[in-house]
């Protein structure tokens, strides 16, 4: 009869001295035969997004777990020439003292069960689950030979129904935009001042730049017409980040003082009646333009552009993210000749109206500084609608930064939904989502600026709240939102209303009915999908929505 596990440890502290090769080899087989290998469930391993976990179950026969022993069981995965080691398992006898592990009983059956989990590492696929045994008895350890708890090596399952071809599937703006505004009789003179650096005064150059001498001409027609009148005027002010302009605390405040002093002289508003309103001037004061810089960065030709972004928006603080654009400033000409002096300016946007019956008589010049040409953009008969339908044409030749301002100049004159919805546009274009949100938010008078809404919900990952502005107008990122907001019914139930156009939006489908354990549907999405692009045939083989299914025809 094969001797226990019992009476070969008790045999342990003379082993130590007195067993030769033999015996050692005899207890080592005992030991093992005695079922300290046990199983692990389920027998083939799988790592899912990157998490293996699995149950470790060791069973114990009565009277097979000596009352003095402590068993360190630690299981390893071995892939290729290296070792991933999972926490260990200590088990006790009955009689074990000043020890406080899973006490296995004596007389009675006892089964352990540990669960287990350990990160997924490339070359696990074919890795070998070992474990380490270690049995110990008061002052002594005896190691026992390593046992295979599993060789099957690990199937990785991954989620792409999110994340496919390599990229996201999401929008990261839909470009939904209200055009063709009725017109009205209103128009801007518009023009801007560049700084030095560090300093507020306004050099001569600049006073008498082609900007401001084309927009001083334009402002005397203006008021040379007696029909027109000056509604307002919004100046922006702003500075670099640069350390010498942030070390100088009032640097903004002082260049709105001067160039609100010197636009309305220069163009000869300073003594009209209206200028004494204190709401004449809407201020617009950026201290610090870090965002003025990060599209300024991204529109320039300086190789390692996406870097510097990067390194500057991942700074862990202001000191830290000053400290990196000092170090690019010494570096690189083109920074600091070219880009941050653009930071440092006064823009103007002087509004008036005039009667309708003189409308198209009337010649009114708009200017907009341009990062890339010092020249201004010339145009005729601005009014609000028309800036709309110009900031429009920006956002679709991907100027963003030009769109803002002149749908902010808009909004001034016109507190309307489309130009917010267009505004909040052109913010997510540049990445300010939480501006976007928030004119967005102001909009929703106005379906597109719901949907957008939505859409930049969706992108930050708030998909329950997404769905609730993008149920009127069901697509494609409907059915996406419901998805991921664990609504899976309803969007099976959008995807059964869409004409789906691609092999992607037929997987998703695929997803949500496989969710919803509509097998049929699944199937029919599935090979849809397959058709379209072959290659994820292979991808949905190891997609974890469809794990339980992989047995399947369509599957092979």
């Amino acid at each position: 009869m094969r001797r226990t596990f019992l009476m070969s440890l008790l045999a342990v502290s003379a082993l130590w001295v007195l067993t030769g090769c033999n015996s050692m080899k005899k207890l080592q087989r005992d030991v093992i035969e005695t079922a300290v290998v046990g199983q692990v469930t389920p027998s083939q391993l799988e790592a899912v997004n990157g998490k293996i976990n699995f149950d470790y179950v060791v069973k114990f026969a009565p009277k097979q777990f000596d009352k003095k022993m402590i068993l360190k069981i630690t299981p390893r995965m071995q892939y290729g020439n290296k070792v991933e080691k999972l926490p260990s398992l200590y088990l006790q006898g009955e009689k074990v003292k000043h020890s406080d592990y899973q006490v296995v009983a004596y007389k009675s059956a006892t089964t352990v069960t540990r669960k287990m989990t350990m990160d997924f590492k490339e070359g696990m696929q074919n890795g070998i689950l070992w474990a380490d045994i270690e049995a110990i008895r008061g002052n002594k350890a005896f190691a026992l030979s390593p046992v295979v708890l599993n060789k099957n090596g690990v199937k990785v399952w991954q989620n792409y129904s999110i994340r496919m071809d390599g990229v996201t599937y999401m929008p990261v703006m839909t470009q939904i935009f209200v055009e063709d505004i009725p017109a009205a009789q209103l128009g801007v003179v518009s023009g801007y001042v560049l700084f030095p650096v560090s300093q507020s005064k306004i050099t001569d150059a600049q006073q008498h730049s082609v900007v401001m001498n084309r927009a001083a001409e334009a402002m005397k027609k203006v008021l040379g017409d007696k029909n027109a009148t000056i509604t307002n005027m919004v100046l922006y002010a702003s500075s670099s980040p640069e350390g010498v302009e942030r070390r100088n605390k009032n640097l903004t405040a002082n260049r709105f003082k001067a160039a609100k002093v010197f636009f309305e002289k220069d163009l000869g508003i300073a003594g009209l009646p209206v200028t004494n309103d204190t709401k004449f001037v809407i201020p617009q004061l950026v201290n610090e333009n870090w965002e003025g810089l990060y599209l300024l960065l991204n529109d320039s030709d300086i190789a390692n552009k996406a870097q510097i972004i990067s390194e500057l928006k991942g700074a862990a603080n202001n000191n830290k993210r000053e400290a990196i654009l000092e170090s690019y400033i010494g570096k690189i000409p083109e920074l600091r000749n070219d880009i941050l002096p653009l930071l440092r300016r006064a823009d103007f946007f002087v509004f008036y109206t005039v009667p309708e019956m003189v409308q198209q008589e009337t010649q009114v010049v708009y200017y907009m500084p341009q990062t890339n040409d010092k020249t201004p953009a010339v145009g005729t008969q601005w009014n609000w609608q028309l800036l709309n339908d110009l900031a429009v044409g920006a956002i679709q030749n991907k100027e963003y930064v030009k769109a803002q301002k002149l749908l902010e100049a808009a909004i001034v004159l016109k507190q309307d939904p489309a130009l917010m919805n267009n505004l909040g546009i052109a913010y997510a274009r540049q990445g300010n989502m939480t501006k976007a949100r928030d004119v967005l938010d102001k909009a929703q008078v106005r379906k597109e600026a719901k949907f957008n809404m939505g859409l930049i919900l969706m992108q930050q990952g708030e998909y329950a709240k997404a769905v609730n502005y993008l149920k009127d107008t069901p697509n494609i990122y409907l059915a996406y939102s419901q998805l991921k907001a664990g609504d899976n019914r309803a969007a099976m139930d959008t995807f059964r209303h869409l004409k789906l156009t691609n092999a992607t939006e037929y997987y998703m489908m695929a997803v949500a009915a496989a969710r919803v354990k509509d097998t049929s549907v699944m199937k029919q999405a599935l090979q849809q999908a397959f058709q379209m692009n072959p290659t994820l045939k292979k991808q949905a083989s190891t997609d974890v929505e469809f794990r339980n299914y992989t047995t399947d025809p369509i599957f092979g």
